[in-house]
């Protein structure tokens, strides 16, 4: 996809009957976080909780969603999207915990 047309080809291939893959649902996340610019948030902490989050859907569908993904590497795409989510939640005065209070905390 050409990136200087992205939104008419991002449109083209949203707007067909058959189901989008990783690749398009990731170039979908970008186009949507450069149209960020274009939108007047109330607060200014809206924008960049909403890049980064873009970024983590856009980032765990190409290392899930191709055809070569696998399992393996879910262990390090999780840790990165929780690293990610993380960044964007002290940007806010907020952090991730697990679910026993530990940082990071994961599944055993």
């Amino acid at each position: 996809m050409d990136p200087s047309n992205l939104r008419a080809g991002m449109a083209e291939k949203l707007a067909g009957e058959g189901p989008i893959d990783a690749e398009t649902f990731n170039a979908a996340c970008f186009m949507l976080t450069r149209s960020l610019e274009e939108i007047e948030f109330a607060v200014p902490e809206a924008a960049p909780l909403i890049r980064r989050l873009l970024r983590v859907c856009g980032r765990v569908a190409i290392d899930m969603g191709v055809e070569s993904s696998s399992a393996d590497v879910w262990p390090n795409t999780r840790e990165m999207a929780i690293e990610w989510i993380d960044e964007a939640l002290r940007d806010l005065g907020y952090g991730v915990a697990g679910a026993k209070g530990d940082q990071h905390d994961q599944p055993g």
